[in-house]
């Protein structure tokens, strides 16, 4: 019986990854692809605990997290945080939308 609680502790274990929010590409504004970063989450299989890496130059971009109403609407106002220093490090704690303030 200890073995098989073992098992089952070790099958539900995982670990943390980091990924860089648009690989190469960075945290930019997309030039000729609007689906850059929906494109970049199709094959991620994100979790809590994982870090997002936002790749931007401190004072040309920024990374804030929004509602999802604020998200869809594009709006930038009533952020709930705002990280202003590039690279910025994101440790997922749920469901979050992030975007950046710049226009």
């Amino acid at each position: 019986m200890a073995r098989e609680l073992s098992m089952a502790a070790l099958a539900r274990l995982t670990f943390a990854v980091t990924d860089t929010v648009g690989d190469a590409s960075g945290w930019r504004i997309p030039a000729n692809n609007d689906d850059l970063y929906d494109d970049w989450d199709d094959d991620k299989d994100l979790v809590v605990g994982d870090i997002l890496v936002f790749n931007f130059t401190t004072g040309g971009h920024d990374v804030a997290e929004v509602t999802e109403a604020a998200y869809n609407a594009g709006t930038t106002t009533n952020t709930i945080f705002t990280e202003s220093n590039g690279p910025a490090r994101i440790t997922l704690t749920g469901h979050h939308y992030f975007i950046c303030t710049f226009p």
